[in-house]
C-alpha cells in the first residue's frame, strides 16, 4: 500500500470514528440505553391492577404487566396486591417511553426493595405486555414463567372436562382480518357459556356452546390482534386457564 492509499484509508477510518460518536446509530446499532432519574411519590390510591394514583395527582401505569379488566377473574386479587402500598412512598423508574396516550406515566415502581411489577406477575396477577425493548425485559418474562410453571393465577388450568380432555384448538388467528377459529374436536358437545377469549391486551370475545367437531369463527371490527405477535388466551367461567397459544 503506498503512502497516498494508506493516508486515504486512515482518513476514513478517522471520520467513521468521529461519525459514531455524534451519531451513535450510525454504526447500525439501533438500541439506546439511557438511564433516567429515578422519583419518589406517595401512592395515594390504587385504580386497578397497572394503573394507580399519585399525591401529585398524576396517573402512572405499571410498566411491563397487563392485569385483568374490572370485574374479570383476578382483576381484584392484582388490585388488593397494590392496595397494601397506598399512603406510602414509592419509588417510580422510567423506561424509553415516558407517558402513553392517555398522558400516564410509565413506570416500574418499587417499595422498599421490593420490585411491585415483577410480585404481579410473580403471583398470577397479570400477564406480560409490550416487553419488547425494556431494560427488564428479562426478568418481566422470567417472572411470568415463573408462575406458569407453579399453574397459579391467570396461569391455574382449568378442570373443566372440555379442557381436562383438550377439546378445544385454536384452527387459525388472522391478524390482518381479524378473526379467530376454535374447533370442538372431541366426541361430545361443550357448554362454553361464561368461558372467553382475550389478547395480551384488554381485548374479549365470549363463547357459546360449541357442538363436537363444530368449527366457530369470531371476528372484530377492530384491531385486535397484532401483526407482529400476539397472544391468545381461553379462559373457563371461573377464569381458570383452557389454552395458552402465542405467535
Amino acid at each position: 500500500m503506498n503512502l497516498r492509499r494508506f493516508l486515504a484509508f486512515l482518513l476514513v477510518i478517522v471520520l467513521l470514528s468521529i461519525l459514531s460518536i455524534i451519531y451513535p446509530n450510525f454504526t447500525g446499532n439501533t438500541t439506546i440505553s439511557q438511564e433516567y432519574p429515578k422519583e419518589t411519590a406517595i401512592l395515594s390510591r390504587v385504580i386497578d391492577g397497572d394503573t394507580i394514583e399519585l399525591d401529585s395527582g398524576e396517573h402512572v401505569r405499571l410498566l411491563g404487566i397487563n392485569t385483568p379488566e374490572k370485574n374479570m377473574p383476578f382483576s381484584n386479587e392484582s388490585k388488593l396486591f397494590l392496595k397494601k402500598f397506598e399512603n406510602k412512598t414509592i419509588t417510580l423508574d422510567r423506561d424509553n417511553e415516558d407517558v402513553d396516550k392517555y398522558k400516564r406515566k410509565l413506570r416500574y415502581i418499587y417499595y422498599e426493595n421490593r420490585f411491585l411489577n415483577l410480585e404481579i406477575l410473580e403471583q398470577g396477577f397479570a400477564n406480560s405486555y409490550y416487553t419488547n425493548g425494556l431494560k427488564y425485559e428479562t426478568q418481566i418474562l422470567r417472572a411470568e414463567e415463573q408462575a406458569k410453571l407453579a399453574s397459579i393465577g391467570i396461569w391455574t388450568k382449568s378442570q373443566e372436562k372440555c379442557a381436562v380432555e383438550n377439546c378445544m384448538v385454536v384452527k387459525k388467528i388472522d391478524p390482518q382480518e381479524e378473526f379467530f377459529i376454535i374447533q370442538n374436536i372431541c366426541s361430545f358437545d361443550c357448554n362454553l357459556d361464561g368461558w372467553f377469549v382475550k389478547d395480551a391486551g384488554r381485548n374479549v370475545f365470549y363463547l357459546k356452546t360449541i357442538k363436537t367437531n363444530e368449527e366457530q369463527t369470531y371476528s372484530s371490527t377492530k384491531d385486535v390482534w397484532n401483526n407482529e405477535g400476539d397472544r391468545f388466551f381461553m379462559f373457563d367461567k371461573q377464569g381458570l386457564l383452557v389454552i395458552f397459544y402465542e405467535y
